[in-house]
């Protein structure tokens, strides 16, 4: 777990954004196949990274474009799915 130690609220709500959308994407397709761009699911979570806005008073910032968001994606998805590996070797 990561302690943000920063007092900034804007960051911190930011943060948590990101850290939702990406702890709820999936490694699996809907049929079961392996995840793919072009799979809804991805582009669904895509969209919701690129929309992450720093929200300041005076106008919100959207610092996440659509690579870094696809980066994001397949990082998340290849951990996960070396964690579920290691998991099943333990079994």
């Amino acid at each position: 777990m990561i302690k943000v130690s920063s007092k900034s609220e804007v960051f911190k709500n930011w943060v948590e954004e990101i850290d939702g959308i990406l702890s709820k994407t999936q490694i699996l397709t809907a049929t079961g196949d392996q995840m793919e761009y072009s799979d809804p699911h991805f582009q669904d979570q895509m969209k919701r990274l690129t929309s992450c806005a720093l929200r300041f008073t005076d106008m919100p910032i959207y610092p996440i474009n659509e690579q870094i968001a696809v980066d994001l994606l397949w990082d998340e998805i290849e951990n996960k799915q070396e964690e579920q590996d290691a998991a099943s070797r333990d079994i």
